[in-house]
């Protein structure tokens, strides 16, 4: 399976979507999912976004995927040790 997210800001104000989509082997769209966050930096709406995505895995009984995400800033926090002392809660909910 493969797990792609994406966050973004919406508006002036500051306020982020997340979506998702998780695709088979072959490409195929198994389902989507988006998620409306309030106020919140570009860097916690990806952050989210895994969240989300992992939840709905969860959910479906899947254990292992494939996460596709397009901010290099969150790939290096996510695999950055350790993670326990970051005051980002979603980044701890994650770990």
């Amino acid at each position: 399976m493969h797990l792609s997210t994406d966050g973004a800001l919406v508006r002036d104000n500051g306020d982020a979507l997340v979506s998702g989509v998780l695709r088979d082997q072959y490409g195929d769209c198994i389902l989507g999912f988006n998620h409306y966050l309030r106020r919140c930096t570009t860097f916690e709406g990806e952050l989210w976004g895994i969240l989300n995505g992992f939840l709905v895995l969860l959910n479906k009984g899947i254990r292992r995927a494939i996460i596709q995400i397009d901010n290099l800033e969150v790939v290096k926090s996510l695999q950055s040790n350790p993670m326990v002392d970051s005051k980002i809660t979603v980044l701890k909910k994650i770990q």
